[in-house]
């Protein structure tokens, strides 16, 4: 049985075992578990119910992560996109006027078109189509996200909604927290401690409760209510042209933003192949579309591949073993909230500033061109400034793109590249 298991996933092939990938997949879990408190605290500013997002988290990312698992075969958990749901709550029903069921339908319409274009060669050319050198800048991007994540969670990085005001407290009990898992990580990696990502989180979850930091959620009872919105979306949307504007921003944000991931997670790890792709690249994009349109239809915004993947990754998991470990825990999620308690979301942030300080290709930048520097630089700059990744894709293209029409090397470039800078600036300006 373990053979098969192993001849299915690859876990051997890959240079994993099974112990290793459940390890991976339990700190994945722990580092997202927070969504499923955070996602019904945002979307029920739209007007749905609480417990109707819950269920709608709990099932669409549990389906969705068992797909990533089984069929794609990658270690990635799919949940709730944290800037899909503020842009849905905040923008398109608060501010544009929709209601939650046609904003619904917006998500549900975007992640079908997402789907329809991950079954043609077009998401894996575009993938194949970024130079090198910047797939090495998408990964120090997504390494930059989980730093600032990290920080701001922590309150070390003092924000006003996505912009950075300076520096908050070093001193607080959710820093303290933060630095305590840091060292704590960082000590079981120097030594080679199996489990050190997992291990450094329990740790800090334990120094967390000494010092009285602990967060109370009170476990959603099973109710009727919870499937109020359940195919709840209005389909009919997409007959409105008001709502197209909204489509177009989310499927952009999606497709875009899974790509980062795709490439800057599985960057210089044995998931990619000796020409530095990801096998089943396609089917983990399909999946990643599909979850959108299952999200939409249980009653939540987009379903993304998570970022928090970097964590089971940087634990040594290679496989879609990691995301069905995953998929069982989110499943007892109702059940297992109390003891969810015990792990403040302060307790994930030092493991994934280590996670996100490995993802930096510190051994290839001295191969970069000037050219490629600058592109890199833009990108981390331009997370930072914006914290989001779709917009730090756009500044390392347009920086790339542009120096290479200044220099007289345009007839290098490639039409993926150009069209895709052209569509993610589309995106930027949409949304305004």
């Amino acid at each position: 049985m373990l053979q098969k298991l192993d001849n299915f996933f690859g876990i051997t092939r890959l240079g994993s075992n099974f112990r290793i990938e459940i390890f991976a997949g339990l700190s994945t879990f722990l580092s997202l578990s927070y969504i499923f408190v955070v996602n019904p605290a945002i979307l029920s500013a739209a007007g749905i119910s609480t417990s109707a997002i819950f269920f709608a988290t709990v099932v669409g990312s549990v389906a969705t992560t068992l797909l990533m698992g089984l069929w794609a075969r990658l270690p990635f958990a799919v949940a709730p996109g944290l800037e899909m749901n503020a842009y849905v709550a905040y923008v398109v029903v608060g501010v544009m006027g929709f209601t939650w069921q046609g904003a619904l339908g917006a998500v549900f319409w975007s992640g079908v078109l997402t789907v329809i274009l991950s079954f043609t060669p077009l998401r894996v050319n575009i993938v194949k189509a970024i130079p090198d050198k910047l797939k090495s800048g998408l990964a120090a991007a997504v390494g930059v996200f989980l730093i600032l994540i990290a920080l701001k969670v922590s309150g070390i990085l003092a924000y006003e909604g996505i912009q950075v005001q300076g520096i908050g407290s070093i001193t607080s009990n959710e820093a303290i927290v933060f630095f305590a898992g840091l060292v704590f990580v960082a000590i079981l990696k120097y030594f080679k401690v199996r489990g050190a990502v997992m291990l450094s989180i329990i740790g800090a979850a334990i120094v967390a409760h000494f010092i009285g930091l602990t967060q109370a959620f009170e476990p959603i009872k099973l109710s009727k209510d919870m499937f109020a919105a359940t195919f709840a979306l209005d389909w009919k949307i997409i007959f409105d042209p008001k709502i197209w504007s909204v489509i177009i921003v989310l499927f952009i944000l999606d497709f875009y933003g899974s790509i980062a991931k795709f490439i800057g997670l599985t960057r210089s790890t044995s998931i990619t192949d000796e020409t530095g792709n990801v096998p089943r690249l396609k089917e983990g994009l399909i999946v990643d579309g599909a979850g959108t349109v299952i999200g939409a239809a249980t009653g939540t915004s987009n379903l993304i591949a998570y970022v928090e993947s970097a964590v089971g990754i940087g634990e040594g998991g290679r496989t879609g073993l990691v995301a069905v470990v995953v998929a069982v825990l989110m499943s007892l999620f109702i059940f297992l909230t109390p003891l969810i308690n015990l792990i403040p979301v302060a307790a994930t942030t030092g493991a994934l500033f280590f996670v996100g300080a490995m993802l930096f290709p510190w051994k290839d930048i001295k191969n970069y061109s000037w050219i490629d520097k600058i592109a890199v630089l833009a990108m981390i700059v331009v997370t930072v400034w914006t914290f989001g990744l779709d917009k730090a894709m756009f500044a390392g293209f347009a920086a790339f793109v542009g120096l290479f029409i200044l220099t007289g090397k345009w007839k290098d470039l490639n039409a993926y590249l150009v069209g895709s800078t052209l569509i993610l600036l589309l995106s930027i300006i949409l949304s305004k």
